[in-house]
């Protein structure tokens, strides 16, 4: 007993280094292999979690919710972080770093596959892992909490990370429910980085889902059978580079060439007639990835018809070619992973509606008005008419035959201020039993 508590007592020294969580009361702590010493295995889960990015460490100070009445009063704050090693960083700010180029893959580092270890996490409220008392959700704290929910629901929550972004973020991909159901639902939030409460929302009703698994209902339909039949598939934030600029400024970044060409991309649209904004109030609008391209705008189908801006920007950039950007072809690659992918929605903001037009014919017509019409049912949100060209509703809809739907969340410009989620959450809380039981 001594030696069982010591042994715990260490790890919960080191582990806290990587990440600030716990799991729900009741649940057991995963078991260490039989071959190796803990201490030693410890060590390695926590150098492994560290090494994949997954630490708890915010890294920056984030600031507090600024006011709702003004969000240019939005400030950046400043994070501590070391040096970008930006010869690890080969190519030009606009290349895609190799990883954005290879297969989907599982980051085997983040998540046991049942042989590996899984480091038992203290307790904490499982109603209460998202932090709300900020707007500020940044990809840390995402990434932080992700991990969490996986190890503290092996059963039913387990992660992958599908491609690299410019700078060095990975693109989660949540699997919720159960993995090997013959049907999947697809839902991604934050592709414009100004629109980060998406993520916040997401990530929230994937906290209540998990603390609800075996409990909740929907129409009298227990939770642990909708999800048992239906895996609900998650990015919650497919756009990361974007968010940290949005969020953090050019602080933000890790490459020292990418946040000199933040510095390029401003005179541009200047120059341009794009933006009359000082420079930091500008990087707080900032959609864009990284590297200067819209990602709504980075798909094929009506690629060909924009060209809203020549050259990399703030937004509305398309992009050297249809899914040229490693966030992009993430997105593509887990739809073409799935088996039976019924529909797909893509949270934006802002507008409180839903787009549902993408130019396609029957039968897809009349499928995607009737997802709109049961989102707008649920959430209150009005269906909308013909979205923008070549998004990646489009893209779902028109090349691939998936109903989907672009819903906008929020009443004020972006960033929304942190009075705005409890409208978000009200409207959405119970959107995933909806969709998993009318579909």
């Amino acid at each position: 007993m001594k030696r069982s508590h010591a042994l715990f007592c260490t790890f919960l020294l080191a582990f806290s280094l990587a990440i600030t969580g716990c799991r729900p009361t009741g649940q057991q702590n995963p078991t260490l292999p039989e071959t190796g010493s803990p201490a030693d295995a410890v060590t390695t889960s926590v150098t492994n979690a560290e090494s994949a990015g997954y630490t708890a460490d915010s890294t920056g100070q984030i600031i507090d919710e600024f006011p709702a009445e003004s969000v240019s009063a939005f400030s950046h704050s400043k994070p501590d972080r070391p040096a970008a090693d930006d010869s690890a960083q080969n190519g030009s700010p606009s290349a895609n770093p190799s990883a954005a180029s290879t297969a989907y893959q599982v980051s085997a580092d983040i998540i046991s596959d049942g042989t590996s270890v899984v480091p038992p996490l203290p307790d904490r409220d499982p109603n209460s892992i998202i932090d709300l008392t900020t707007a500020q959700y940044t990809y840390e704290k995402m990434t932080a909490d992700l991990n969490w929910f996986a190890a503290s629901y092996p059963q039913y929550v387990s992660l992958e990370a599908a491609k690299t972004t410019a700078d060095g973020r990975l693109i989660h991909v949540v699997y919720f429910g159960n993995r090997n159901a013959a049907r999947q639902i697809f839902l991604c939030a934050a592709t414009h980085g100004r629109e980060y409460m998406t993520t916040q929302l997401v990530m929230k009703q994937l906290e209540y889902y998990c603390a609800n698994y075996n409990t909740g209902s929907y129409n009298s339909i227990p939770y642990n059978r909708i999800f048992e039949n239906t895996c609900f598939v998650l990015v919650p934030m497919v756009n990361p580079d974007g968010v940290t600029i949005s969020q953090l400024g050019e602080a933000g970044l890790n490459r020292q060439d990418l946040r000199e060409n933040l510095h390029s991309i401003y005179s541009s649209d200047i120059n341009g007639g794009f933006t009359t904004l000082d420079y930091e109030t500008w990087l707080t609008r900032w959609k864009a990835n990284g590297v200067g391209v819209d990602l709504n705008r980075n798909y094929s189908p009506g690629w060909t018809l924009i060209n809203d801006r020549p050259v990399p920007s703030s937004s509305l950039y398309k992009g050297s070619s249809p899914g040229s950007e490693a966030e992009a072809a993430a997105l593509m690659s887990v739809i073409d992973s799935l088996s039976n992918p019924l529909l797909a929605v893509s949270y934006h903001s802002y507008g409180n509606l839903i787009y549902w037009q993408y130019g396609q014919a029957e039968p897809l017509w009349t499928a995607n008005s009737n997802l709109a019409t049961h989102i707008s049912n649920l959430t209150g949100y009005p269906t909308a008419g013909y979205s923008n060209e070549a998004g990646f509703s489009n893209w779902c809809v028109i090349e691939r035959g998936i109903p989907s739907v672009t819903v906008e969340t929020g009443g004020v410009p972006c960033p929304l201020p942190l009075d705005q989620f409890s409208d978000l959450w009200a409207r959405n809380q119970h959107l995933w039993a909806m969709l998993a039981t009318v579909y």
